[in-house]
C-alpha cells in the first residue's frame, strides 16, 4: 500500500495542527513500513517527502513529525493543487509509487466537496 498524507493547515484549521501531528504519527507508527509492504509520504504547507524517501517506520515517523513541527509560515495546502501534486508526482514510479500497490490518500483539514470526491475516484 502507498499512503500519502495531505495536510491542509490553513488558518481556519491552524488550531488543529497538534491533531494533525498526532494523526500522522499514530497512523504511520501502526503501518507495516519496515517489511516494505507500505510506503508513506507527506504533503504539507511547509514541505513534503515522497514514497521513496523512507523505508523504515522510525525514520518515516520522525520525518513526518519534524516536518509538521517545523512551525512558521502561513502557507496552506490548497486542496485541488495538493491532490494534483499527489496524482502527478507522489503516485508516479519515479517518486516511489509501486505498480500494483493500493494507493491511499489520507487528508486532514480539508472540507470535503463533490469535486474532491470525483478527483479521488480518478486515482
Amino acid at each position: 500500500m502507498d499512503v500519502v498524507f495531505v495536510l491542509d493547515l490553513s488558518p481556519n484549521v491552524q488550531d488543529q495542527c497538534d491533531y494533525a501531528v498526532m494523526f500522522v504519527g499514530n497512523v504511520t507508527h501502526g503501518l507495516d513500513i519496515d517489511s516494505g509492504n507500505v510506503r508513506v509520504a507527506v504533503v504539507a504547507p511547509l514541505g513534503q517527502f515522497y514514497l521513496r524517501d523512507y523505508v523504515n517506520r522510525r525514520e518515516a515517523v520522525l520525518a513526518a513529525l519534524r516536518l509538521l513541527n517545523s512551525g512558521g509560515g502561513t502557507a496552506n495546502t490548497m486542496c485541488p493543487c495538493a491532490l494534483d501534486q499527489v496524482r502527478n508526482t507522489h503516485f508516479s514510479p519515479s517518486y516511489g509509487a509501486r505498480d500494483g500497490a493500493r494507493k491511499v490518500i489520507a487528508t486532514f483539514g480539508f472540507c470535503f466537496s463533490c469535486s474532491v470526491a470525483r478527483f479521488l475516484c480518478d486515482i
